[in-house]
């Protein structure tokens, strides 16, 4: 039976989400890190969708982390993500469908307009662990791809801004609604955790890291971290990682 793969970009808070789930229900897999950009014809010719994550599983093609941990709950019910109790999976789906739609795109575009300012790490960023003929021909297209991105996200100052105090009130979010139990919705770990956690892990510094940062680490993403540094919510995100994040499941490809 063929192994599950996930095709992905290694440093995305989103295909972190779809990671994470698939290794909290221990399911072993191969993932395929692609170069933004490039990605969008092959993934397009594989789900009827430009983006990542995309899933693939014997026939089965699932696109989207919120997709991909709802296949899984069905596919792979054991152990849950999505509560028992209805009132509170309802509660769960919530906060999760909220992080994605405004949480997720709201870091990733205050991080990035802050982290372009530093292109040659920026690069390095996605072209960790590609082949060397690949991280410099990305090098240099990068240019182009810079344009596309910030034109596609419409990455300016004044969205930065704006995208800024979003990721501010996610913080105060899970800092005040999981002080009664440590959890969102209820009194133990579920999806509204995984979502908060992972997409919120950009603004933190966690070690081992899940976004394999290449090292030295550049000026401006530990000015990024110092931002939250010492924001409770940075703390529940720190602690989600410690007590469930787990082992990688990954296996190479074949």
């Amino acid at each position: 039976m063929a192994m599950p793969e996930l095709f992905q970009f290694k440093v995305s808070h989103f295909n972190e989400k779809a990671r994470w789930a698939l290794d909290f229900k221990g399911i072993e897999h191969v993932r395929h890190s692609l170069l933004p950009g490039p990605q969008k014809p092959r993934m397009q010719k594989l789900s009827g969708q430009p983006q990542v994550p995309v899933l693939r599983d014997g026939h089965d093609v699932v696109a989207g982390s919120a997709r991909i941990i709802d296949y899984l709950e069905t596919r792979y019910p054991e152990p849950r993500l999505y509560p028992r109790d209805e009132a509170t999976r309802c509660r769960a789906l919530e906060l999760q469908a909220r992080f994605d739609s405004e949480v997720g795109p709201a870091i990733r575009l205050a991080m990035f307009h802050e982290l372009l300012i530093e292109p040659g790490y920026f690069v390095s960023l996605f072209t960790s662990g590609q082949p060397l003929l690949t991280r410099v021909g990305y090098r240099a297209i990068f240019p182009l791809v810079r344009v596309l991105m910030a034109r596609e996200m419409k990455i300016t100052a004044e969205n930065a801004a704006t995208a800024l105090a979003t990721t501010r009130r996610a913080f105060d979010l899970v800092a005040a609604e999981s002080r009664k139990t440590g959890y969102l919705a209820g009194d133990s770990f579920s999806v509204a955790d995984l979502a908060a956690a992972s997409l919120l892990a950009p603004g933190v510094a966690i070690e081992p890291s899940p976004f394999g940062y290449p090292k030295p680490i550049s000026s401006s993403l530990r000015a990024w971290w110092d931002r939250w540094r010492d924001h409770p919510g940075a703390a529940w995100v720190s602690s989600m990682y410690e007590r469930h994040r787990g082992a990688s499941r990954e296996l190479a490809a074949a």
